[in-house]
């Protein structure tokens, strides 16, 4: 370990000295607003240009041998397989030789091939590589024949491919090794009719060998056919696997300049026309690199370290304009830090061909430094930009206020929710670039207020809760099943998709039949299945304590109440009515067993008071304690050690405006996520406190169990705050399926003014509140369809409520402090009072 750090620290040093740069993560901050305001670049584009116009999927197929399943890797004990050899055999026909022919694998940890029966190579992955796959070339041009042809594979288990468990893809094309031609026909491709077995013969590998009782492979279907193929940086190896994108069709492209050129080493070359890297003008003059040699040492290299201005997803893309290849390696990070000291996925290699294009790994960045290591002596590039890979969504919703801080959160937030808009909703573009539920109960919210997209929600819902019959919890994970339920119905509370429900209706029951097998008799989480358990990354709140037993049991309240109002929709009543029950026995059980009667809290952790409040499971008869003993803390404590992410602390701000304490919420919403805004955040960050150290911020970023560069920088759980600002300052809460009915209840707390619009299905819900002298005005734009109840804010139980200036009926509430007026048609409506 010792040697590890000395040479990773060493490497750091030189990088820092060679580029003049002490404290790389002291920089200037730069926020990637535009002078608009706006932060995504992607916003307004009428026309995106999608990947289905650009691309067609590869045809070569993931294989291994038969009975292979779906997430194969979880159900085997690896180090019993890593070193299992398995077989592999192909004939093929060759019409004529080609001058040139380089055969192509990945997938395996290792490979020996033999063509014809002679050795072509063998070659083996790196294991000290972040990459899970690895693409293997091999010129086998001299071993090909005219006519009949056999390939023999023996391959390793590698780590496999997102839900595909193990697997295999082999291309053989006639071209050079790393040459990428769209119209080069492959002369051959793995599929379903090669032959696979896990045992084989003497003299397997020759061609003359009679493989009738091996079993056909089985396959997975074409690399590019299934999103689940791009989850989890599982194919990030395969960047330079010729014509791979592995990008779903619906993603759409855009070209992004760098910003800024950072520093530049020459090394023992020379940059010409460096300006064309930071120009979107695509007539600009070709950046020229010239190298004294074929081969370069690092240190003799040129190098470039560009920021892109802000957090993107996406994939370094050079075009070259050269006459020979030219070879480049590859650092991305989304902090300076990270790209240059521990890149999430490493230092990789490009061969960029001879007028041809290269990409680097799919992923989340904001630095990148390329060094040019080989080719030449000549090198000319028409581009080196970023292909940003982004889901077409317009930004329907929005929300503008007197606080220009909490306008940049909103817009920050709506950024980071879509910037995890992807293959799917995913926690996060870099890692762990998956679907997680904890997750998407934040960002989901986030997105029906900002994008009211339907697709993408439903098909991640769909495939988190997972095939029937329900025998796990979602995610492995019990809380994470809670979040199903209460994410389904926000959903459909914001859209009314009663088709989507309705497919979910068997399953949905089946869950919470499975759910019930955790409580015991006392309507308490025992956790009888023995699983991992998680509420928040902090002391205590994750595995099988019970702090993390009592958290679930109060997310389970709300997750019943959600299911049962999702079963009344559905017209189930005899389930509803069965869960109703289950929901107040499993309340009863809190009050009695899980209450602290000396100080009527639920113990003294924001995260569980938070859960007991949003719950209902804590009453308004208990606000006064919770907020006095735990939560009228947040904000006013230096240093934490029970630390809190920013995806708890969404619930929390949610707790403390239930509780009627929206100004503090405000506080702490501006002290938090707005530190991370004054600290350069251009996306919301996974783990943050306001007293971690600043000195090099990402580095000491906490999350995972763990500490460093991994932790992502822009996180869909982080972006609660854009949802909270429209559900608590404009007051937007839908209540009926598809907004038929709506509650609005503005808050201004200590702002003058705020305004903003919903997306709902019928059209876009407006409201603009003001605050004059000692009186509210609130302006609705209520579309057709939806059922408005408005809380006007009064000076006095006796106040009149006035609509367009006549005299409205309405029924106080809130001890007087409001009054509430249905508007139940469609129309512009101003209220005030006198």
């Amino acid at each position: 370990m010792k040697n590890k750090t000395g040479v990773r620290f060493a490497c750091a040093v030189l990088a820092a000295s060679m580029f003049g740069m002490g404290a790389l993560a002291q920089s200037l901050p730069r926020t990637g607003f535009t002078q608009n305001g706006q932060l995504d670049p992607t916003r307004g584009i009428a026309d995106p240009v999608l990947e289905s116009s650009l691309h067609k999927p590869l045809p070569e197929e993931y294989i291994w041998t038969a009975g292979a399943t779906p997430n194969d890797n979880a159900r085997h004990d690896k180090k019993e397989h890593a070193a299992k050899p398995y077989f592999f055999r192909h004939e093929f026909s060759v019409a004529t030789v080609p001058a040139e022919a380089t055969l192509y694998l990945a997938g395996p940890g290792s490979v020996k091939v033999w063509l014809n029966g002679k050795m072509a190579g063998h070659a083996e992955s790196d294991s000290s590589s972040p990459l899970s796959m690895h693409v293997f070339a091999m010129p086998v041009e001299k071993l090909l024949r005219s006519g009949q042809n056999t390939i023999a594979v023996e391959a390793t288990r590698g780590n496999g491919v997102s839900g595909a468990g193990q697997a295999l893809v082999v291309k053989l094309l006639p071209l050079t090794p790393w040459v990428n031609e769209a119209n080069a026909a492959p002369l051959m491709m793995s599929d379903g009719s090669w032959k696979a077995s896990t045992e084989a013969a003497s003299d397997w590998q020759k061609a003359s060998f009679k493989d009738a009782d091996w079993q056909p492979a089985h396959s997975f279907g074409g690399i590019e056919s299934s999103i689940e193929f791009f989850q989890r940086n599982s194919d990030a190896g395969l960047y330079n696997w010729p014509g791979y994108d592995g990008i779903s069709n619906f993603l759409a492209h855009l070209k992004i300049p760098a910003q800024k050129i950072i520093a530049q080493y020459p090394g023992q070359g020379q940059f010409t026309h460096l300006d064309a890297i930071t120009s979107a003008d695509s007539g600009a003059d070709e950046v020229e690199v010239k190298l004294p040699a074929s081969v370069l040492t690092d240190t003799e290299a040129p190098s470039l370290f560009l920021d892109f201005g802000k957090e993107l997803v996406g994939r370094v893309e050079i075009v070259s304009n050269s006459d020979s290849p030219a070879t480049v390696t590859l650092q991305m990070g989304e902090s300076e830090a990270e790209a240059l000291h521990e890149p999430y996925l490493g230092v990789d290699q490009l061969t960029i061909p001879a007028h041809g294009t290269a990409y680097g790994p799919k992923s989340a960045f904001r630095y990148v430094k390329l060094r040019f290591v080989g080719g030449g002596p000549n090198l000319r590039f028409k581009a080196i930009h970023v292909d940003d890979i982004y889901y077409p969504v317009k930004y329907a919703g929005s929300f503008e206020s007197s606080d220009p801080m909490l306008n940049r959160i909103w817009e920050t937030g709506a950024y980071t929710a879509h910037l995890c808009m992807q293959d799917d909703i995913w926690d996060a573009s870099k890692r762990d670039r998956a679907r997680w539920m904890g997750d998407t109960d934040v960002s989901g919210r986030v997105i029906e207020d900002v994008f009211g997209d339907k697709p993408l929600m439903e098909d991640t819902l769909n495939r988190l809760m997972g095939p029937a019959p329900i025998e796990s919890h979602v995610n492995g994970i019990p809380g994470y099943s809670s979040f199903w339920f209460t994410e389904v119905a926000d959903y459909y509370r914001h859209t009314g998709s009663k088709e989507f429900l309705e497919s979910e209706h068997a399953r949905l029951v089946q869950l919470l039949n499975y759910v019930d097998g955790e409580f015991d008799a006392r309507g308490v989480f025992a956790n009888t299945r023995k699983q991992w358990l998680y509420v928040d990354w902090s002391p205590d709140l994750n595995g099988d304590t019970p702090e993390t037993r009592r958290a679930t049991t109060l997310e389970f309240i709300r997750a019943y109440r959600e299911a049962v109002w999702l079963l009344r929709q559905l017209g189930d009543n005899a389930n509803a009515d069965k869960y109703q029950a289950r929901a107040a026995a499993i309340e009863a059980g809190t009050q009695k067993y899980l209450l602290d009667p000396a100080t009527g809290t639920y113990g003294l952790r924001w995260q569980t008071n938070a859960a007991a409040v949003i719950s209902g499971a804590a009453g308004p008869q208990q606000y006064g304690a919770i907020w006095n003993h735990v939560l009228s803390n947040v904000g006013h404590v230096k240093y934490n050690a029970l630390i809190i992410t920013p995806y708890y602390n969404y619930y929390v701000i949610r707790a403390m405006a239930e509780m009627n304490h929206r100004k503090d919420a405000l506080a702490w919403i501006r002290q938090y996520w707005g530190g991370m805004i004054d600290e350069g955040a251009t996306s919301f960050w996974e783990g943050y406190d306001p007293s971690w150290y600043k000195g090099n911020f990402h580095a000491a970023l906490q999350a995972d169990d763990g500490s460093g560069y991994f932790v992502s920088l822009a996180h869909g759980w982080s972006s609660g705050p854009t949802a909270w600002l429209m559900e608590q300052v404009l007051g937007i809460q839908p209540t009926g399926p598809g907004f038929s009915t709506v509650n609005i209840r503005p808050d201004l707390a200590d702002l003058s003014w705020a305004k903003g619009a919903e997306p709902t299905p019928q059209g876009l819900l407006k409201v603009d509140v003001r605050r004059d002298a000692s009186k509210t005005s609130v302006t609705v734009d209520v579309p057709e369809g939806v059922v408005a109840k408005v809380a006007v804010p009064v000076t006095s139980a006796k106040s009149q409520v006035l609509v367009n200036g006549k005299e409205q009926k309405a029924v106080a509430a809130e001890g007087g402090a409001r009054m509430i007026v249905t508007l139940d048609s469609a129309g512009h409506y101003k209220l005030g009072s006198k």
